[in-house]
């Protein structure tokens, strides 16, 4: 796992929320793992960490 890409994803993630909120943007947590698994196949388990992460902070 590379700390450096599991920030990178979560910082993604963060932003999407942000973005989800000021606009409304329509792209759910789940859709946009998937579309960054596939557009970057080999950090995948990186793109799940962060998404838990996130998930987890938003959570609480």
């Amino acid at each position: 796992m590379d700390q450096q890409v599991v920030e990178y994803y979560e910082n993604l993630f963060k932003i999407e929320i942000m973005q989800k909120q000021i606009d409304g943007a329509t792209k759910t947590l789940k859709e946009l793992v998937a579309e960054f698994v596939q557009r970057d196949e080999a950090h995948h388990t990186d793109i799940h960490v962060a998404y838990s992460n996130v998930k987890k902070e938003l959570v609480g």
